[in-house]
C-alpha cells in the first residue's frame, strides 16, 4: 500500500525513523516534560493555544508534541514554538513501554481524540497525570453503547476531561465519569490571537486595490461545481481569492479553465499586473487564515464531500459565510453559526448567488453579521484559561 499511496509512504517512512529522533532528542534531556499528542493537523491547532501558554507558564519545561498522520507531522514537523515534534510510536505494549520510559513524560495532554489503549494504561500505571482537551463526545459513539466497556475504560484513564459543551460532560457522567469540565474550544482562543497578528500580504492588496471580494477557503472540485457558474454570471461585483484545501496543479488548471474571468496564480509569475485580474488563486500554503480578513463574503469547503472545514478562521473576521448542506452537522461550531445568523448551508448554485446577492444589496445585513461573529468569537473565548488553571493547580516544577 505505501508504495501507492503518499500519505502512508510517508507514514511508513515516521515509524521507522522514528525511535532514532526520540533517543537522540531525549539522550541528555532533563528538564520536566509535558507530552502533547495530536492526532493530525486540526487538533495540533486545537492544543497549540495550549501548548503556547503551557510554555509561557512553564519556560524550563521541555515540550514534545506527537503526531499520528503525516498531514499533521509534514506541516508542524519543524515547529519552533515546542521543543521537538515526533511521530507516535505505534501502539503496543513493548512499544508504548520503550517509549513512555524513554520520554519520561510528568505531564501528558491528548487533545480532542485518539485513545490508544497501551499509551493510556502505561500513563495510568505510572500515575502520570492525564488530560483529554478539547474532546466532544455524541450519542452514537461506542463509548456509549452497551458494547463499549472497553473503551469505556480508556476514558476513565483520564484525570481530567476538558469537554466542548454541556452535552458532553452530561454524556460522560451517564457512564460514571465525573472528573469532566466544560472549557469550550480551544480553537476559539487560537483563531483571535491568529486574528490579531495578520500582516498584509502585497499580492492581495495589489489584487484587490479596496475591491470587495469572496473568499473560497479549503474547498475541492465539488465546492467549486456550484461556483465557477456563479462566478462566470457575474452577478456580484467582487473579485475572487480561491484557496483549495489540496494544491494540485492539475486541478487548478481544470478550474482556471473553467472560469471566464481573467485569473492569476499567486506563485509562479515573474511579472504581473494583479489589478487587471479578477480571480486570484492562492497555490501556495500558510495563506488561508490571513486572507479572510476583510472579505465580505466566504465560502468554506469540505462539506459536499468527507466534512465541513475550519469556519472559525472566517468568522472571526465576519464575513457571510456559506457551506454546503452534505457534512457539516458533526461540528459543532458550524451548526452554531448558523444558529447565530453568521452562516448558511449551500446546496445549489442558484442558492449561494441569491444569499449573497441578496446581502450585497443590503449592506447594513453585512454590518450585522461582522458584528455577531464578534460577539460570537468573544463568547466563546477562554477555554485556554480555564484549562490552564487546571494546570496551574495541579503543576509543580
Amino acid at each position: 500500500m505505501s508504495k501507492f499511496h503518499p500519505k502512508a509512504k510517508l507514514w511508513h517512512q515516521g515509524q521507522q525513523e522514528v525511535w532514532a529522533g526520540l533517543e537522540k532528542a531525549f539522550a541528555h534531556q532533563h528538564q520536566p516534560v509535558a507530552w502533547f499528542h495530536t492526532a493530525s493537523l486540526g487538533e495540533f491547532e486545537q492544543g497549540r493555544p495550549i501548548m503556547e501558554a503551557y510554555k509561557k507558564q512553564f519556560p524550563d519545561h521541555f515540550i514534545l508534541v506527537t503526531f499520528f498522520s503525516p498531514s499533521g507531522y509534514e506541516v508542524r514537523k519543524n515547529f519552533a514554538g515546542v521543543d521537538f515534534v515526533s511521530y507516535l510510536p505505534f501502539d503496543g505494549a513493548s512499544s508504548s513501554m520503550r517509549f513512555l520510559e524513554l520520554v519520561k513524560p510528568q505531564l501528558a495532554i491528548f487533545v480532542k481524540y485518539e485513545f490508544w489503549h497501551f499509551y493510556l494504561t502505561g500513563l495510568a500505571e505510572r500515575q502520570i497525570p492525564l488530560l483529554l482537551v478539547s474532546a466532544i463526545f455524541r450519542p452514537k459513539q461506542v463509548f456509549f453503547a452497551w458494547y463499549g466497556g472497553f473503551y469505556r475504560n480508556l476514558l476513565k484513564q483520564f484525570n481530567h476531561l476538558f469537554v466542548q459543551d454541556q452535552t458532553s460532560k452530561d454524556l460522560l457522567h451517564s457512564i460514571g465519569i465525573e472528573h469532566v469540565h466544560v472549557a469550550g474550544d480551544t480553537r476559539f482562543d487560537r483563531v483571535l490571537a491568529q486574528s490579531k497578528q495578520v500582516s498584509s500580504w502585497d499580492i492581495l492588496e495589489d489584487f484587490l486595490q479596496g475591491q470587495a471580494f469572496a473568499v473560497l477557503g479549503s474547498v475541492w472540485q465539488a465546492d467549486m461545481d456550484r461556483i465557477i457558474p456563479l462566478i462566470n454570471k457575474q452577478s456580484l461585483p467582487i473579485k475572487w481569492v480561491i484557496a483549495p484545501h489540496e494544491i494540485k496543479d492539475a486541478e487548478l488548471e481544470q478550474w482556471k479553465n473553467a472560469i471566464q474571468l481573467s485569473s492569476v496564480y499567486s506563485r509562479g509569475n515573474s511579472k504581473v499586473n494583479w489589478a487587471e485580474h479578477q480571480v486570484l488563486f492562492v497555490n501556495e500554503v500558510g495563506r488561508l487564515s490571513s486572507i479572510y480578513q476583510g472579505a465580505d463574503f466566504a465560502f468554506i469547503g469540505g462539506a459536499y464531500g468527507d466534512g465541513l472545514h475550519n469556519t472559525l478562521e472566517a468568522a472571526v473576521f465576519g464575513p457571510a459565510i456559506a457551506f454546503g448542506d452534505v457534512n457539516y452537522l458533526k461540528f459543532r461550531e458550524a451548526c452554531a453559526l448558523i444558529e447565530e445568523g453568521i452562516a448558511r448551508t449551500i446546496s445549489t448554485t442558484d442558492e449561494l448567488e441569491k444569499y449573497w446577492l441578496d446581502l450585497w444589496n443590503n449592506p447594513n445585513q453585512r454590518t450585522l453579521i461582522k458584528a455577531k461573529s464578534e460577539a460570537f468569537i468573544a463568547k466563546n473565548t477562554g477555554a485556554t484559561d480555564a484549562i490552564m488553571h487546571i494546570l496551574k493547580n495541579n503543576q509543580h516544577d
